[in-house]
């Protein structure tokens, strides 16, 4: 019987089996179409695939690349479904330890979402911006000066020294490369060490000063003398060069665009927080139960530069205050709570309240005049000051 023909019958069998599966259900035909897989009533489809391949990181998505990968990817998202369907028939949601672990497990995806939907999906970022950044920091976008080259190594300086003879009387150095080197590894590609950048790691030699020195002027075809390294001796010859650049805007604009995106929404969340601080009134036992410790002035100074954590060093520098009136430190404590309400937390009405209280409190002291001049700029554009010292450099300038 000819291939045509089982292909046909074959053909029509199929057919008669989604006939029969129509009339069986109501003369419904079911197509598994956009479908990946199904377990019981419950269809996985392509869009969910899609979405779990999407959410992965690079390196965890190369093990699920082609057909083989994505079925391998399905079976284990039916894997999961089919440990869901049995847990299901168990008691194990109502056991005590597992519902908290359901509700801090819900608690951390709205905060996510909340997050990305009401804070960082709303931030608006400009081309003027965007191009800013760019032109301001194009040491990021620079493409090293690059190379490739082969090379033919031993550890026998003799060796060498024939072998660079027979090249310069016309031998190819591939031939060399390839079946006389000691690094069997490269030999396979005529002795092809890839593309490095002079100074960087280097395939075979590592991280070589000495290497990098004797190959880094060669021009393309140049063929290197004897280059000693504490593995042994080689020649190398250059087979390209790429001077260095910088890469243009079209191909780093979504690096920027998140990045900006990323800071921006930093702040807003700094200040959505303070904001519902100051609704809420949280209190933080722990944190209370420290400051009640007696610290000198000093202590708590220093404890607060060495604080990470905004609202924590505001109510380290809070305590100089309340507890060392008139200590020299409570003014510049003072000063320092608006300045990180200011420049880094982003709340400008608690920055200025603070402002004002340290004027009112201290009016002769050098810090109130630190405070009228960041009262008066509050609302203009400038700089984020990254430091005191980078708002006094500007006070000057001013």
């Amino acid at each position: 019987m000819s291939k045509r023909i089982i292909t046909v019958i074959a053909l029509a069998v199929l057919t008669a089996a989604v006939l029969v599966s129509c009339s069986e259900n109501g003369d419904k035909i079911e197509v598994n179409r956009d479908l990946d897989a199904r377990v019981g009533d419950l269809k996985i489809t392509t869009e969910t695939i899609d979405n779990r391949l999407e959410s992965m990181s690079g390196q965890l998505k190369t093990q699920y690349k082609g057909k083989e990968g994505r079925a391998k990817l399905v079976d284990a998202v039916i894997d999961e479904e089919l440990l869901y369907l049995a847990a299901e028939k168990t008691d194990i949601r109502y056991d005590e330890a597992v519902k908290a672990q359901i509700r801090q497990a819900e608690k951390n995806i709205l905060i996510t979402a909340y997050y990305d939907q009401n804070i960082r999906q709303k931030v608006e970022v400009t081309d003027a911006e965007i191009e800013q950044y760019y032109n301001n920091n194009w040491e990021e976008f620079m493409n090293r000066a690059i190379m490739k080259a082969q090379h033919a190594f031993s550890t026998d300086s003799m060796k060498v020294v024939e072998w660079k003879k027979r090249i310069d009387d016309g031998e190819k150095f591939n031939k060399i490369a390839k079946y006389e080197s000691e690094d069997r590894t490269t030999a396979q590609t005529n002795g092809n060490i890839g593309y490095f950048n002079p100074g960087g790691y280097i395939k075979f030699y590592g991280e070589s000063k000495e290497f990098s020195d004797q190959v880094k002027d060669l021009e393309v075809g140049e063929v290197s003398g004897i280059i000693v390294t504490e593995k042994g001796y080689s020649i190398v010859k250059v087979s390209d060069k790429k001077p260095e650049n910088i890469k243009p805007l079209s191909e780093v604009r979504k690096d920027i665009l998140d990045r900006l995106r990323s800071d921006k929404a930093k702040t807003t969340l700094l200040q959505q927080i303070s904001a519902l601080r100051e609704e809420y009134k949280p209190q933080n036992f722990v944190r209370e139960d420290i400051l009640k410790t007696t610290r000198t002035p000093e202590e708590l100074w220093e404890i607060a530069q060495e604080e990470d954590t905004n609202y924590t060093r505001i109510q380290y520098y809070r305590n100089i205050v309340n507890r060392y009136p008139d200590h020299k430190y409570a003014p510049q404590a003072l000063f320092m709570i608006g300045f990180v309400y200011a420049e880094e937390v982003m709340d400008l009405v608690q920055a200025r309240r603070v402002f004002d209280e340290l004027i009112k409190k201290y009016p002769d002291t050098e810090v109130a005049e630190s405070a009228k001049w960041m009262i008066e700029n509050l609302e203009k554009p400038h700089p984020k000051f990254e430091s005191v010292d980078d708002m006094k450099e500007k006070m000057k300038d001013d």
